[in-house]
């Protein structure tokens, strides 16, 4: 019969101090955490490798960009790069530097003035961040903002792309067609507009790749950013939508409880959270529940109308002329509507990516802007999809061509909105 042993006597001045379970999940939840950070940034490099030239094609843009700006500074003798600064640029340094007001000011006849409750939170609030990390002044913070971003958005937008044709040719083209669109001189400004399309790409293409998780969360993202959000809601509740009335082989549909539809009616419940809970907040604010319309309508003259401002205005500038900028500016808004319509042909791309560009489309061409009909170009440089189609038919031709084209959109970007700020001298 064996015997157990004695155990041996702890050595002089030793201490038995038993495992902490607490330290070993720690130690455990650091390890797991450490292994899944490798993984991710194993991930990111292979998916950022064949999206490099889609990248690197997309900040030449904004290099050109600028050097049509600081040419339009030097003939017209004015400042160069507080520029890449004004109008929006403004308000969202406002916002960095001393945050959101605490009442809406109003004139004793009860309109509204201007204030910085109208513009979202998500862009100033990331350039307050990246300015109190580095020390940089809200105007460089801003610009460094835009420019990761806008490289986000192009890398996104070439994952986009590469998901729905399989192409890399098109799919790069894809992405740096949108990077010299007319409006995309404000992707070289403080502006919001980067940072919405960084999330908006990767946003449809996890809805495409149907990771709901991440498609709502990307989606509350960019509703922080811009109000234009409410056209990726639409689309994941298109795509919630197919999959709820979709039918089983036995005939019977999903439906909204199905464990295979929960977590897309989920993602399309909550997405919304972020765009309308700040449009809340001004509303608690200004002690009305539609502040945030109410003061874009009285004070910024932005209203939604159907689009007949959009008519009246592109009537009056090709019957009347004016200031040719006034007409290239009617003739995008054309061209634009008609690669819409092309996109929409696109049989291969799924009915939620064509939502949110119609939808994006629609906000910009339907709300009133007689203040801002020159800013069309850049209301509408969210709708990307729209240049799926142009993309795939310039894959065809050669690459001189192609550069060529890109280098010359990348020049008009850059003159148009520079056109604007120095000659004009109004909002892009």
């Amino acid at each position: 019969m064996p015997v157990a042993e004695t155990p041996p006597a702890p050595e002089k001045g030793a201490t038995s101090v038993p495992a902490s379970t607490d330290t070993s999940f720690a130690n455990d939840l650091a390890d797991r955490l450490k292994l899944g950070a490798v993984d991710v940034a194993r991930r990111a490099r292979a998916s950022f490798r064949p999206a490099r030239t889609a990248v690197l094609g997309y900040l030449i843009a904004r290099a050109i960009n600028l050097v049509v700006l600081g040419l339009m500074a030097f003939a017209t003798k004015k400042p160069f790069w507080s520029k890449v600064g004004s109008w929006d640029g403004v308000w969202f340094r406002d916002i960095a530097d001393f945050g959101y007001i605490d009442k809406v000011p109003v004139s004793p006849a009860g309109k509204p003035y201007w204030s910085n409750v109208e513009f979202f939170p998500g862009y100033p609030w990331s350039v307050r961040l990246v300015s109190d990390v580095t020390g940089l002044s809200a105007l460089n913070a801003g610009m460094v903002v835009t420019l990761l971003a806008g490289a986000v958005a192009a890398w996104g937008l070439y994952a986009l792309g590469r998901e729905l044709t399989g192409s890399h040719r098109v799919a790069t083209l894809f992405a740096v067609l949108w990077g010299v669109a007319p409006g995309s001189m404000v992707l070289t400004m403080v502006y919001s507009e980067a940072l919405f399309v960084a999330f908006a790409s990767w946003g449809l293409l996890a809805m495409v790749r149907r990771q709901w998780t991440l498609a709502c969360v990307l989606c509350l993202f960019a509703g922080l950013t811009r109000n234009t959000a409410f056209a990726l809601v639409a689309a994941i509740g298109v795509a919630t939508l197919a999959i709820v009335l979709r039918r089983r082989e036995d005939g019977t549909r999903v439906g909204l409880l199905a464990p295979e539809s929960r977590r897309p009616v989920l993602a399309t419940l909550i997405s919304p959270l972020a765009c309308v809970g700040f449009i809340a907040w001004v509303g608690w604010l200004a002690g009305r529940p539609d502040a945030w319309f109410w003061i874009q309508d009285r004070a910024f003259n932005l209203r939604m109308d159907w689009g007949v401002s959009t008519v009246q205005w592109m009537n009056k500038y090709f019957t009347h002329l004016g200031r040719p900028i006034y007409v290239v500016c009617a003739f995008v808004i054309i061209l634009s509507v008609a690669l819409m319509i092309w996109s929409f042909r696109d049989r291969g791309v799924p009915l939620p990516v064509h939502v949110y560009g119609g939808v994006v489309m629609f906000l910009a061409l339907t709300t009133s802007s007689g203040w801002f009909f020159h800013s069309k170009p850049r209301f509408m440089l969210p709708a990307f999809t729209i240049v799926l189609p142009l993309a795939r038919l310039m894959a065809k031709w050669p690459r001189g061509v192609v550069i060529s084209v890109l280098v010359a959109g990348a020049a008009f970007s850059g003159w148009y909105v520079s056109f604007l700020l120095y000659v004009v001298n109004t909002n892009p």
